[in-house]
């Protein structure tokens, strides 16, 4: 891949400048991106890069999970947390197995979270532009830290369709409801 320093620096532009709730958003779309890619590369037996590219989401995750901060919305970032620590099992039995199926799931709910915090973003004023993801590290107090009143229109919710896993993934933050 080719170096490009004026990619970079507007990557670090964007990060730079980012609220938490957009670097969020950017952390999980650069888990999908590395999902992505790790499917792909086991499509076509490329089984080590399959596996790095798995490690950049797993990453990504460790990221997600770390900056949820519990002492702000217990309840919320319980059920944020047990999200990504379900997805984080998800991702670790696709990896040990190439299991196509389970890094399917986890695109899937990570589509869902992604989704998630573009509409909070866009209820924030802090919307993502196209093309302006990345792997960012993110340090994220909470949405609801954010303001100390719940987003207007946004309601928790369970993903649905994805009770056909073995143990159901617990309920994930934000939706904004249609």
């Amino acid at each position: 891949m080719a170096y490009h320093p004026a990619h970079d620096a507007y990557f670090e532009n964007q990060v730079l400048t980012a609220t938490p709730q957009k670097l969020r958003w950017m952390a999980i779309d650069g888990a999908i991106r590395f999902a992505r890619q790790a499917a792909e590369h086991w499509r076509h037996e490329r089984i080590y890069e399959g596996g790095e590219a798995a490690i950049g989401c797993h990453r990504l995750l460790v990221e997600l999970m770390s900056a949820v901060k519990l002492e702000r919305a217990p309840d919320l970032a319980g059920n944020v947390a047990g999200l990504y620590a379900y997805i984080s099992r998800l991702l670790n039995d696709a990896l040990r197995m190439r299991d196509q199926r389970q890094l399917s799931a986890v695109i899937e709910i990570l589509e869902i979270e992604r989704e998630t915090w573009r509409q909070v973003c866009d209820q924030l004023g802090a919307a993502p532009q196209p093309g302006d993801a990345g792997t960012a590290a993110a340090e994220l107090d909470s949405a609801t830290s954010a303001r100390s009143a719940p987003l207007a229109g946004v309601r928790p919710f369970a993903p649905h369709g994805l009770g056909r896993f073995d143990a159901g993934p617990p309920i994930s933050g934000f939706t904004a409801s249609a």
